[in-house]
């Protein structure tokens, strides 16, 4: 930050007129309830994510190899963890200009519109899986993190603290 002399600040402000306007939500989600912030899975730091998306592309790389070399065998693989479904919780404007490997975007024009498209795509997998979430700046994955674990029930749900611009 760089300090401002406040007597210059009062003499030229950056801004002819300035609105302050309160909001309710940072980021509007659509949702009739709140949810409990505080109970939003694990907030994984940067190089601990970049560590799990490693092992996990090495993972599905060694299966995919064995199950070239055993005819498409699927049980191939003697790690029975399951890989982590990595969810991309921005918008469809915002995954364009790029993802993680192995990350499935919500494919969503408005965040409110993630909820049905969660519920849908979740609908069969097990409620121990690991599910990983990232947004741009961590709002949104801490909300999706939050919905998963309150509202659908999952129980290994983690996300990339800060996001995107903090990876």
């Amino acid at each position: 930050p760089i300090p401002v002399d406040m007597e210059e600040f009062r003499s030229n402000p950056p801004f002819r007129n300035m609105h302050v306007r309160v909001r309710s939500q940072i980021v509007a989600d659509g949702l009739s309830e709140p949810l409990d912030w505080q109970s939003a899975g694990y907030d994984m730091p940067p190089l601990e994510w970049h560590a799990k998306l490693k092992e996990a592309r090495e993972r599905q790389e060694k299966n995919s190899n064995a199950n070239d070399d055993d005819g498409g065998d699927n049980e191939s693989s003697n790690n029975n963890d399951p890989l982590p479904i990595v969810l991309d919780c921005r918008n469809d404007y915002e995954t364009q200009v790029g993802k993680f490997e192995l990350a499935e975007p919500l494919e969503t024009t408005n965040f409110r519109d993630s909820w049905d498209v969660l519920k849908e795509r979740l609908k069969d997998v097990p409620k121990d899986a690991p599910i990983m979430t990232y947004c741009t700046g961590g709002i949104r994955c801490v909300k999706v993190a939050a919905y998963l674990s309150q509202e659908l029930d999952f129980t290994n749900v983690s996300r990339l603290a800060g996001g995107v611009v903090a990876y």
